[in-house]
């Protein structure tokens, strides 16, 4: 299998299974608090479920959206009403950010090169104006090199998602603000897909980031893994 990084533009299989392996493995004899340490680990998005240890029959596949999904419907109600800051949720760390007048293929070298499911895009003034991630690779892939990619980052998703392009136009974005409460930002994840949300000031510069890691290692250290079985 050849791991190097391919020219821009030939990604291949081998080299996405080989930058993303799906390891380790879990049994259905582990418990849910097993699961749970496997994908509070980073770059572990998804974990397979085999028959049994030792097995080689997978009988299925968890993600951490799914896990977080899950573990959320089953925790009492009012229990994550708590403001992040106060509920101890850590989000206050260095944000991955590019600028939004940077090529497309700058962006998603960024992606690769950082190993993140996404980054954050800025304005001039270091707003956050939207967000790419690892789903516009995929959609960057299924485009075939069709639309060229040096045009600026969210010229070009709007080009490939074959939506109007309108500059100076404000991008949808996954991000809340630092006041928000734990069951929002549990919330913002599972209904947009993203595998992280920014957090932002009052001026909407990003301050920092909470990723479905961040929210399991959460429900571990609060004991609410217990409510869910």
């Amino acid at each position: 299998i050849n791991t190097k990084p391919p020219a821009p533009g030939a990604v291949t299989v081998s080299y996405l299974a080989a930058r993303n392996p799906m390891v380790p493995f879990c049994s259905q004899d582990d418990s849910l608090l097993d699961i749970c340490k496997v994908l509070a680990g980073r770059h572990r998005h998804r974990v397979p479920i085999f028959q049994s240890s030792g097995s080689t029959v997978c009988t299925g596949i968890i993600s951490q959206s799914g896990l977080v999904a899950f573990i959320a419907s089953k925790c009492p109600q009012g229990s994550m009403d708590e403001k992040m800051t106060d509920a101890g949720l850590p989000f206050r760390k260095d944000v991955v950010k590019i600028a939004h007048d940077a090529s497309a293929a700058s962006a998603f070298e960024l992606l690769d090169s950082k190993r993140l499911s996404g980054i954050a895009v800025v304005d001039e003034d270091g707003k956050l104006i939207g967000n790419t991630s690892a789903r516009d690779v995929k959609n960057a892939v299924m485009d075939a090199g069709r639309t060229g990619m040096d045009m600026d980052i969210l010229s070009y998703l709007s080009q490939v998602h074959q939506s109007k392009v309108v500059k100076n136009d404000k991008y949808p974005s996954c991000h809340v603000h630092e006041d928000a409460t734990v069951g929002h930002v549990v919330n913002m994840l599972a209904k947009t897909g993203f595998h992280r949300v920014f957090v932002v000031d009052g001026d909407m510069k990003p301050i920092g980031v909470v990723s479905f890691a961040d929210i399991i290692n959460f429900f571990i250290k609060n004991g609410m893994i217990s409510n869910a079985v």
